[in-house]
């Protein structure tokens, strides 16, 4: 199996309710949060996402907005238990 298909991928469900609050659109969040629109898009429509991509937007992210939990309490992993 490859390192990538090992990978565990996460979600966070809340995402779109965050930027919405703050950004008119995904492209206007990109540009603010420094990162590529299609990641955005992806986490708006709930597709997992590499669990340190999804940390570092969450954290820069958490540094401009309050976010209202503690980052760990908003990431859930999508690997069956």
């Amino acid at each position: 199996m490859s390192k990538k298909k090992a990978r565990a991928w996460f979600v966070c469900p809340q995402w779109e309710q965050l930027v919405s609050r703050h950004y008119a659109s995904d492209a206007e969040a990109a540009r603010a949060l420094n990162t590529d629109p299609k990641v955005l898009a992806r986490l708006r429509s709930r597709t997992p996402v590499a669990k340190s991509t999804l940390l570092r937007l969450l954290q820069v992210f958490a540094s401009r907005h309050d976010v209202g939990a503690p980052i760990a309490d908003l990431v859930i992993d999508t690997r069956s238990r």
